[in-house]
This record gives C-alpha cells, structure tokens and sequence, in this order.
C-alpha cells in the first residue's frame, strides 16, 4: 500500500522528469499549486479526482495493481 508521503514523492518525481514547475503542474490540472505542494509533501489526502487530474496533466496513468 502506497502512503500519502510515497504518492506526493512519486507525483513531484514525475513532475521533475518533465521538468515543470510546481506552478505549471498547478495550471495544466486546475489544482491550486498550494495544493500540490501539500500532496506532493504527503500533507494533503488526495482525492481520485484531483489524483486523476494530476496524472492526466502529467501524462500519467494511475494503475491499481493487487
């Protein structure tokens, strides 16, 4: 199981891979980039719809693997 902390560190090591800022990621998903600061330190609890908007803007898609 994946912790708030390990999804906030996967999101903003996608985020660098691209080379976007944390503003730019906050404009392309429509989340405000105070949030993304939040998810990507593990102190927000991401929903699976601002998740999805996320991995959408960074071109990723979420998996559930069991």
């Amino acid at each position: 199981m994946m912790t708030r902390i390990e999804l906030g560190q996967t999101i903003a090591e996608y985020r660098r891979q691209q080379e976007m800022t944390v503003r730019e990621l906050a404009d392309l998903s429509g989340i405000s980039y105070q949030n993304i600061t939040k998810i990507e330190h593990g102190k927000y609890n991401v929903s699976i719809d601002i998740l999805t908007r996320i991995c959408q803007a960074l071109g990723v898609r979420i998996a559930i693997i069991r």
